[in-house]
C-alpha cells in the first residue's frame, strides 16, 4: 500500500486510531491515484458513512468524488488535490469576482 504521508496524517486526524488501518486499506482499494484518495479523505471530513460512500463512488465515477472535494456548488474550483492537502487551496478561485 503506497499512500502519501499527507493522506495518512489527515486520516489520523479525522478518524479514531483503531479505524485508521481499516480506512487506509479501504482507500487503497477505492483508488490507486493520490488525487482521488485525497479527495475522498478531504470531502468525508471524518464522517465514516460519507467516507464509505465516496470510496464506492470512486469505483463508479471518480469525477463525482473530485467534484465533491474540489468544487463548490457554483462549480468554482476551490482546491487542487494533485497537491498535498495542506497546499491544495486555490488562492483566488473566483478570479477576483465576489462569491454570491
Amino acid at each position: 500500500m503506497n499512500i502519501s504521508q499527507d493522506i495518512i496524517d489527515q486520516l489520523r486526524h479525522d478518524f479514531p486510531g483503531d479505524e485508521v488501518d481499516r480506512r487506509l486499506a479501504q482507500l487503497a482499494e477505492a483508488s490507486n491515484t493520490t488525487r482521488i484518495q485525497r479527495c475522498i479523505v478531504f470531502a468525508s471530513r471524518g464522517h465514516a458513512w460519507y467516507f464509505d460512500y465516496l470510496c464506492k463512488l470512486a469505483q463508479i465515477d471518480y469525477r463525482d468524488v473530485i467534484m465533491a472535494a474540489e468544487y463548490d456548488r457554483l462549480d468554482a474550483r476551490l482546491y487542487d488535490f494533485n497537491m498535498p492537502i495542506a497546499e491544495a487551496s486555490i488562492d483566488d478561485p473566483y478570479g477576483g469576482a465576489k462569491a454570491i
